[in-house]
């Protein structure tokens, strides 16, 4: 028995393409998802596609994450407050690319879920890390970067990112959960693809016209494999602090922050 485990797209089609052209040849029994297919690389609508037709073909278990969240939510609510304006353009860039069958189609999943397969220890799917998951075993997304440790007797098990990996090195990432005498075996796998493509794809579209550098800082980090996306927002929240802004939200921190923040951390690299 062997289970693929997939996160974090973030609407990176060319990386979840290049991840099933491994897959579909690795005799997988079921696909694993953890959330956060859509935002950030304007091709969120063909992933949800992708995805579907994948489920199709494999017996799948899929939750979805906070991003899916933001796009429901935002479709819920009667204060449409994303803006092209503000850091929330990426989002809606996001949400006007959408179909109505996409967001009843991530409306219907689940924020959790329980792989019970005859045979085998069961394993709980959730998006962000739960410390105190009763399971054995826990597979999570969220965090970009591959990672087990045990606590408690509970495994917990992030397979990385496919859309935005943030582990150091430049590609994308995913498991493979193997049952060996009753235990599920963690393969970690990190692949190329064409980058170079995703920026250039980046660089000619929408995206490039949301303000504070958003398109400069995902693709630095497509690119370096670093979380610059983290370290930017991090960074500016701070100063703005320090200045005496009140942050409740990014939307909240003045551009002249955002703007300092982007020279400050060499976002584009200096000819």
């Amino acid at each position: 028995m062997r289970l693929a485990v997939i996160s974090d797209i973030h609407g990176n089609l060319p990386a979840l393409e290049k991840t099933f052209a491994f897959i579909d040849r690795a005799r997988v029994d079921g696909i694993i998802w953890c959330g956060d297919y859509v935002t950030d690389i304007l091709l969120s609508h063909e992933v949800l596609e992708f995805i579907r037709l994948k489920n199709k073909e494999y017996r799948h278990w899929i939750i979805k994450g906070n991003r899916e969240d933001y796009m429901i939510d935002y479709h819920n609510s009667s204060d449409k407050d994303f803006s092209m304006i503000d850091v929330t353009g990426s989002l809606l860039l996001t949400y006007n690319s959408l179909s109505e069958s996409d967001i009843e189609y991530i409306s219907s999943l689940p924020d959790e879920v329980v792989v019970d397969i005859k045979g085998c220890p069961q394993i709980y799917v959730g998006h962000k890390l739960d410390s105190n998951c009763r399971y054995r075993y826990h597979v999570f997304g969220h965090v970009h970067k591959q990672g087990l440790f045990i606590k408690n007797r509970c495994r917990f098990i992030n397979p990385g990112s496919v859309g935005q990996c943030c582990s150091e090195v430049p590609g994308l990432e995913f498991a493979l959960l193997e049952l060996v005498n009753g235990e599920w075996n963690t393969h970690f796998y990190h692949m190329d693809y064409n980058i170079d493509y995703v920026s250039k794809f980046i660089r000619n579209g929408d995206l490039y016209d949301c303000k504070y550098h958003w398109a400069d800082v995902l693709i630095k980090t497509l690119e370096t494999g670093h979380n610059y996306v983290e370290d930017y927002t991090n960074f500016s929240r701070e100063v703005a602090k320090k200045c005496g802004v009140n942050v409740r939200t990014l939307a909240d921190i003045p551009e002249k922050v955002w703007d300092f923040a982007y020279n400050k951390l060499d976002i584009v690299e200096k000819s």
